[in-house]
């Protein structure tokens, strides 16, 4: 028998210490996308309690004969009772931009995450001492904008690196800035608060911006193939229009009126707006007419508005998930929609 020494325990542990790093090393380097944090900084938590909390939900949407279906949604937060809302896909469809919201001791704060949808795996972007908000990739530029609410409460549009480094302040004499759109590299459109609201129209190689409309709504987005940004016009407290205004002259016409009165909207690439109404999604095609009266399987609709012009057609109803819509996005090659998921109350979710 041989007797161990203090020397041979010493080895023995060391080698003992590398084996089981080997064994659990394996699961946190297989992934290719980055993994969510396990833990945040101690003054940094998803908020644990408090009301019910919309959701991030994506579908794969696809057309037949000129109408959209939504598949089954999934929830891609799962957070109850944290805030996650204002999705945006990247240009390569592969991954969400959204916002979510952290308690800290000095305050709630908002951060970006972003989403793989092959993976199901998130990472956390911005980690600042401000909040950040409605998170946007630039155009022709491997960055990202957002919202960043400064420590003397100012709100300017930021450009940050993808990985949320190097902020850097877009139109510096704009200050009230609550949402945006970009329309090309160098043009966006700004939605300023104020009484009433307002958007401009931003320009980067000269940093000038020029007011457009007022009365609008938040929800901003370039319409595809066109030179033109789409924007909620409020013309009475139960009317509201889809308008276009044009990047390069910033001239303004009306498009289609919004249902019920609504403001979140989104295209498809090939150019069919999409709206929410409750728990119902509908598709406005300027190039198909309106549903058959006949068709058993179309939704009831509301009755014919003389006002509102071609009609909407409803392409799902998402009630029996247990959620309203909110904000929606389509994925630039249409292939997946992304909706903000407001719990309807006394649901089961």
């Amino acid at each position: 028998m041989v007797e161990e020494t203090s020397q041979d325990r010493i080895l023995l542990s060391a080698l003992a210490g590398v084996l089981a790093f080997a064994l659990l090393g394996p699961s946190q380097l297989l992934g290719q996308d980055p993994l969510q944090p396990t833990a945040e900084p101690e003054d940094t938590i998803p908020a644990l309690v408090g009301p019910v909390q919309p959701d991030i939900y994506v579908a794969d949407l696809s057309v037949l004969d000129g109408l959209h279906y939504v598949g089954p949604l999934r929830n891609v937060t799962r957070r109850r009772y944290s805030y996650d809302d204002q999705p945006m896909f990247t240009p390569d469809s592969r991954s969400l931009l959204y916002t979510t919201r952290y308690v800290q001791r000095s305050g709630d704060q908002n951060e970006i995450h972003r989403y793989y949808l092959s993976s199901r795996r998130e990472t956390r972007i911005t980690r600042s001492a401000e909040s950040e908000f409605s998170p946007m990739p630039i155009p022709g530029d491997r960055a990202l904008s957002a919202i960043r609410v400064e420590t003397d409460s100012i709100q300017r549009l930021w450009r940050f690196t993808m990985e949320g480094m190097d902020g850097e302040v877009l139109f510096p004499n704009v200050d009230a800035v609550g949402y945006y759109s970009w329309g090309s590299e160098s043009s966006v459109l700004l939605y300023v608060m104020g009484l009433p609201p307002s958007i401009r129209i931003g320009d980067l190689t000269t940093g000038l911006t020029q007011s457009v409309a007022e009365d609008v709504g938040r929800s901003l987005n370039k319409i595809p193939n066109r030179n033109a940004w789409s924007f909620v016009e409020r013309a009475a407290p139960d009317e509201s229009w889809i308008n276009e205004v044009n990047i390069g002259t910033g001239e303004v016409r009306r498009i289609v009126s919004a249902v019920g009165g609504g403001e979140f909207h989104a295209w498809t690439p090939a150019g069919v707006l999409l709206m929410a109404l409750g728990s119902r999604i509908y598709q406005w095609d300027p190039e198909r007419t309106g549903p058959d009266p006949s068709d058993p399987e179309r939704f009831d609709l509301d009755p014919p508005d003389p006002d509102r012009g071609p009609d909407w057609q409803p392409i799902a109803d998402l009630e029996d998930f247990g959620v309203t819509v909110g904000r929606i996005t389509v994925s630039p090659d249409g292939s997946t929609i992304a909706i903000v998921g407001n719990p309807i109350q006394d649901s089961a979710r």
